[in-house]
């Protein structure tokens, strides 16, 4: 057990104005995701003058993923500092499900409506996207629904962390934070050894491993670190005192990492299969941008970038980004096919446009007629304890909301 001095939950200003930030982060990334996908559909990654760029939004996943370690293990985080019991894992496994089932099970409703080719698929496809298993092969993605893998390899981070945190925590509890960053780096390097059985051909052939958890595993370690620098007074007033005095650079370094990434050095931009090293190029190059982008916001750096982020619009895209992340590409099919683009067709900017419109809307409808009142639901039913409520439209719960587009 650590000795360090207790850090409370986030309540104060500054706590709110960093989770503000960070809804910020969210909305952008969603945009990101969004974006991406508009490039690919209507042919501009190929011709763009920017074909990198519009290829590397899918960067947006990799900080939906800090994000969910920051947020869920924040919890796991702070009871090694105040010596709270453990999350209640039916809690948690309750605002889980109300966070995440409700809003998907109707993106695959109205999917079968949106995009014609998605009533082709078969009864496999559609019983591994109920089971959350389509990360594992490519042929498992539904035709307007390509974006779920990632909500598959967010599943398998909610089931996987009550024991990956019971874990962790006995081994920090006989060796304080240093040795909790310890683990957690082995936890980061697990990954890249699955990463590289993967490259080597070491794994049996015919799923897409680089899309499961353990390929991606160290996106989460990256929220985790600093979740436990944010938990421990020894560690986050050192680490944030350095953060706070170079935002600048953090933002300038993560700028020339990206534009390495959007460089074929970091594979093709179309779907022609990267070779393992161009493949892990784009994944380390995703982690250091993740972390440099999303670090000054967790540990309190003030910059215009923070009253950008956390400035009103940002704030509300980010609490309806799950909704955003969940209808955009069926959306987009639907657009498309009423414009009569084909696929690579030209038409990106309305096709983002449009698309972007439509899905706040759909996702606003969903987030107050279905998403809210369910979580409120499931926090009433939990009672609201260690479990960690479940993310709601409440301002003051903000700092145990995670939201998942992807």
């Amino acid at each position: 057990m650590s000795s360090t001095t207790i850090t409370a939950p986030p309540r104060s200003a500054k706590g709110a104005h960093r989770l503000l930030e960070l809804e910020g982060l969210r909305a952008l990334a969603a945009v990101a995701v969004l974006v991406t996908h508009a490039g690919f559909l209507s042919g501009a990654t190929g011709r763009s003058t920017l074909p990198g760029f519009l290829a590397r939004m899918d960067i947006g996943v990799a900080i939906f993923f800090v994000l969910s370690g920051f947020l869920l293990y924040q919890p796991h985080a702070r009871r090694l500092v105040d010596g709270s019991p453990p999350p209640d894992r039916r809690s948690y496994a309750i605002r889980r499900a109300a966070r995440l089932v409700p809003a998907w099970l109707a993106v695959l409703l109205g999917t079968l409506v949106l995009v014609p080719e998605s009533r082709t698929a078969g009864s496999t496809v559609w019983v591994a996207n109920l089971l959350q298993l389509q990360s594992l092969r490519l042929q498992w993605d539904i035709p307007g629904l390509a974006q779920l893998w990632s909500l598959s390899t967010e599943v398998m981070y909610y089931i996987a962390l009550p024991f990956l945190a019971l874990l962790l925590a006995r081994v920090a509890a006989r060796g304080g934070p240093r040795r909790h960053l310890v683990a957690l780096l082995g936890v980061a390097c697990g990954s890249w050894l699955f990463r590289a059985a993967v490259g080597f051909g070491l794994l049996p052939e015919g799923f897409s491993w680089t899309r499961t958890l353990p390929a991606v595993a160290d996106w989460f370690v990256v929220g985790m670190v600093l979740a436990v620098i944010v938990s421990h007074e020894s560690l986050r007033r050192p680490v944030a005192s350095v953060v706070k005095a170079v935002p600048w650079h953090l933002y300038a370094l993560a700028a020339c990492v990206f534009w390495v990434v959007t460089t074929r050095a970091a594979g093709p931009y179309d779907l022609t299969p990267p070779t393992p090293a161009e493949e892990s190029v784009k994944h380390l190059g995703y982690t250091v941008v993740a972390a440099l982008v999303i670090t000054p916001s967790v540990l309190g750096a003030r910059t215009v970038v923070s009253a950008v982020l956390a400035h009103p619009v940002l704030t509300y895209v980010g609490t309806v980004s799950y909704g955003v992340f969940l209808w955009h590409l069926p959306l987009m099919f639907a657009v498309r096919q009423f414009l009569g683009l084909d696929v690579f067709g030209f038409g990106f900017w309305i096709t983002v446009v449009l698309t972007l419109g439509l899905s706040l809307i759909v996702a606003s409808l969903s987030w107050y007629l279905l998403e809210a009142p369910i979580q409120a639901w499931a926090r009433r039913r939990t009672g609201g304890g260690i479990g960690g409520p479940a993310p709601g439209p409440r301002r003051d719960d903000r700092h145990e909301q995670e939201r998942q587009p992807s």
